[in-house]
C-alpha cells in the first residue's frame, strides 16, 4: 500500500459482550505492518447500564480502565504487546462510535458484523450500518468469529 494511502490512526469499537476478536486482529495486523496508531473504544448508550455490568460511574477514565481490565486476556490475545489508546464515551453505539473517530483523528474504522434475525433487522438498528453511513473516514465491516 502506499503511505499516503496507509490509515495513520486505526480504530476498534468494544463492548464486553462484544468483544470484537475478529476486527481487534486485523487491526492490530494492520496497525504492526503500517505502522498505524491504534484506538479501541469502548461506547455505552447510558450510564445506567455501565452499572449492569458492575461498573459505577465516577468518570470515563475510570469506566475505561475497568472495560480494558474486563477485556485483558481478548486484547493481550490479539494484540500482544503492541501499543494502543484506550477511549470511553457515553453515548448511543453508532453516534459515540463516529463521534470518537472525528475526535481523535481516525481514517479507519475496524468492526465486526453479526447475522441478525429479520425481527432483528427490524426492530435493532445495525451500528455498522448506520457507522458506515455516517463516519467521517474509512469503514472496514468484518463479520463475527462464530466462535
Amino acid at each position: 500500500m502506499h503511505n499516503s494511502l496507509a490509515p495513520k490512526t486505526i480504530m476498534v469499537p468494544l463492548t464486553v459482550d462484544r468483544p470484537a476478536r475478529v476486527a481487534l486482529r486485523a487491526a492490530g495486523q494492520m496497525a504492526r505492518e503500517l505502522g498505524s496508531r491504534l484506538i479501541l473504544a469502548y461506547v455505552s448508550p447510558e450510564p445506567g447500564q455501565m452499572g449492569q455490568v458492575g461498573f459505577r460511574l465516577e468518570s470515563l477514565d475510570q469506566i475505561r480502565d475497568r472495560l480494558e481490565g474486563s477485556l485483558g486476556t481478548i486484547i493481550q490475545k490479539e494484540l500482544g504487546d503492541l501499543p494502543h489508546q484506550a477511549v470511553a464515551r457515553v453515548d448511543e453505539p453508532g453516534d459515540g462510535i463516529v463521534a470518537l473517530a472525528r475526535e481523535h483523528g481516525v481514517d479507519l474504522i475496524v468492526l465486526e458484523t453479526r447475522p441478525r434475525s429479520m425481527l432483528g433487522r427490524v426492530f435493532t438498528p445495525s451500528v455498522s450500518a448506520w457507522v458506515v453511513q455516517h463516519a467521517p473516514c474509512a469503514v472496514l465491516v468484518l463479520p463475527a468469529d462464530s466462535v
